[in-house]
């Protein structure tokens, strides 16, 4: 060290953003803070469910296109083959229907923003609501629907998940896996009439 080292002012030390590729992570923290809004969440889901609405109508577009060529084709006594394929893709069109109508029943429950967001979370992965098959553990949830973790964001989910379990919307396991319960049965309780002369 000689003595134009030691009249030079020290450099501040660096922070996290001015070292080398700083700049680069906090770009990528800022992305995942946008990615982990609520908002922007609740956006890209109701995209995916268009797009899966979309999707759906196009495939039961070209299903019934094909059944109307083969019937053209084969006329009333089709190959044995194709009243197969036609009766199977009739099935699974139904069911991707019966689905559909599955998840608004599911999604129609909730009462108010936040049970939304936590019915569409877990009709993702509900396969009889049309999503595909996957767990959705308690504080996965509440970290996807809360990011920022403040107690007022974390409360409402905390409440959300509660009140749609105590009305047998949701169900919450001893070790925290959330699941979507049966819905409830369409038909109304049949009432037996009433007996002409009372008791």
């Amino acid at each position: 060290m000689n003595l134009r080292n030691l009249m030079r002012p020290p450099r501040p030390p660096e922070t996290p953003e001015q070292e080398p590729g700083g700049l680069r992570a906090a770009a990528r923290r800022a992305a995942e803070a946008v990615w982990q809004d609520p908002r922007v969440q609740d956006a890209r889901a109701g995209l995916r469910e268009r797009a899966q609405a979309w999707s759906g109508a196009a495939r039961t577009r070209a299903d019934l296109h094909l059944e109307q060529l083969l019937e053209r084709r084969y006329g009333e006594q089709p190959p044995e083959a194709v009243t197969a394929l036609l009766a199977q893709r009739r099935r699974e069109r139904e069911a991707r229907a019966e689905q559909l109508r599955a998840r608004q029943v599911l999604l129609a429950r909730a009462e108010g923003p936040e049970q939304r967001r936590v019915l569409t979370r877990v009709a993702q992965a509900t396969p009889w609501a049309g999503g595909q098959e996957a767990e959705v553990r308690y504080t996965a949830l509440l970290d996807q629907l809360a990011p920022s973790g403040q107690a007022d964001a974390e409360m409402a989910v905390h409440r959300a998940i509660w009140t749609l379990a105590e009305r047998q919307v949701l169900a919450v396991s001893p070790h925290g896996v959330i699941t979507a319960c049966p819905l409830p049965d369409p038909t109304p309780p049949r009432v037996l009439p009433e007996r002409a002369g009372g008791p």
